[in-house]
């Protein structure tokens, strides 16, 4: 008899136990609701049913439950009511090594040879290597193939919980919701620039699931923001408060809604999936075209009074967009990482830069950094200084060359730490130069470009000392 036969005896043993009558096995779930959060944890809901052929206490088994399950947050309910006394989670599940561990010490059957049809019967008393006490004579064998004449009721095919419950029904409804970890969740966004004006967004939901479970036919929502772990009973809470509002704002409309719940925001996925175990699968949930935007580059080197003389501007390339119904978006965007495409005279597509975006909230401004310009080139010079123990004077000059063959916008901003005293600031910001002063130590300049064009601007910082 080879290792599959023996399997198949074990199956039959087990279920032949698992029929007695103060043990009951609950199905397979149904209506699985997902929710997942930022950080690498889910709220799992089902619902399950067993049958109950002896009233009274009864122990059940609950199989496929994750590895990664947080057992302190298991709730329960039963319909009708039972009584929960106790409940434990089962890793021990069925495999060869496990049935040989629980037989060590007990009755075993075995063949000697691989031509015997006899089955003997003895002792298990080594695994290692594996050594039999045959019954009668008290002779040591080491078999050729073993039986096992036992199958224990909770060790289980999946890892599962146990409960040991107290029911006046012959059937229980089961819910079930508990938090796991091992399922995360991210979101990543293309950009294609479709012209100098306008521009597309594609959003994805990519799924991970390494929680040692498979959720099938599932109802999915993700969650964007952080919630606090430490307290699964407002996790349960909040949770079922999701459920309850995506219910009532469903429509029969294919695409992924948002809705603000708690401080938080949530994406229902409006078509079930199956998320199996160690799997990443991607849903799409945002496509939006004619989204105006900007181009700039910009430089924010930080800004110290002292002689440096003459250095280089950083520069980098950014694009700016709306988030708001006006510009074809208004959709709260959770944070991922922003790939940027864009086609050339040829029509092919090429990779420009990527960066990550932070949560975006509706009617907020997106900033995507994607890498240096390489027609853009600019340098500061000192023209003048002064450091006395009642002033400090810098005077230097912004040098910006556009060598490319595009207009080219460029913001620079100047952000002057000073400890006390005045600070008085002045500047040749004129004709294509524009500024915005954003606080009283900060100036945002905007500079226009042709192509081929340099522009220079003086400014002078005066910090008098009290």
């Amino acid at each position: 008899m080879n290792y599959f036969s023996m399997m198949l005896i074990s199956s039959s043993l087990l279920m032949a136990n698992q029929a007695d009558k103060n043990f009951a096995i609950a199905t397979d779930p149904h209506d699985i609701k997902l929710t997942i959060y930022n950080q690498n944890l889910a709220m799992v809901s089902e619902k399950r049913s067993a049958d109950i052929e002896k009233m009274g206490r009864v122990k059940i088994m609950y199989s496929g439950i994750p590895t990664s399950i947080d057992t302190t947050s298991v709730i329960a309910s039963f319909r009708p009511d039972a009584t929960l006394y106790s409940q434990n989670y089962s890793f021990d599940t069925i495999s060869y090594q496990s049935l040989l561990k629980y037989h060590l010490g007990k009755t075993i059957h075995y063949t000697e040879k691989d031509d015997s049809v006899e089955i003997l019967e003895g002792t298990l008393i080594s695994l290692s290597p594996i050594l039999i006490r045959e019954k009668n004579y008290g002779a040591i064998y080491q078999p050729h193939q073993l039986f096992f004449p036992d199958i224990p009721k909770d060790m289980a095919i999946k890892p599962s919980l146990f409960w040991n419950i107290e029911t006046l029904s012959n059937r229980l409804d089961i819910d079930l919701t508990y938090l796991t970890k091992g399922i995360s969740w991210s979101s990543d966004y293309n950009i294609n620039i479709k012209d100098s004006q306008r521009l597309t967004l594609n959003g994805w939901i990519t799924i991970t699931n390494n929680s040692g479970a498979t959720y099938t036919n599932a109802d999915i929502s993700v969650m964007a923001g952080n919630v606090n772990t430490d307290r699964s009973k407002d996790a349960l809470r909040l949770y079922k408060e999701n459920m309850r509002r995506a219910r009532a704002e469903s429509k029969k409309e294919y695409k992924v809604k948002t809705q603000s719940i708690m401080g938080y925001h949530l994406y229902k996925i409006p078509f079930k999936e199956t998320i199996k175990d160690r799997e990443t699968k991607q849903i799409a949930f945002i496509k939006k075209d004619g989204i105006r935007y900007k181009k700039y580059s910009i430089s924010k080197n930080n800004f110290y009074f002292s002689n440096f003389g003459t250095r280089k501007l950083s520069l980098m390339q950014v694009i700016e967009f709306k988030n708001s119904i006006n510009n074809h978006l208004g959709i709260a965007l959770p944070q991922g990482k922003v790939r940027v495409y864009k086609k050339d005279k040829e029509q092919q597509l090429h990779f420009v830069g990527s960066n990550h975006i932070k949560n975006s909230p509706k009617e907020e401004t997106i900033k995507v950094s994607i890498g240096e310009p390489f027609d853009i080139v600019g340098k500061e010079v000192v023209t003048k200084y002064i450091n006395t123990s009642k002033k400090r004077y810098i005077s230097y000059n912004i040098n910006i060359k556009n060598r490319g063959n595009k207009q080219e916008t460029i913001k620079i901003q100047k952000k002057v730490p000073i400890n006390r005293g005045k600070l008085i600031v002045k500047d040749s910001c004129t004709n294509q130069c524009t500024k915005k002063q954003l606080n009283a130590l900060s100036t945002l300049y905007t500079i226009s470009l042709e192509p081929k064009e340099v522009y220079n601007m003086n400014v002078v910082y005066e910090n008098i000392l009290f």
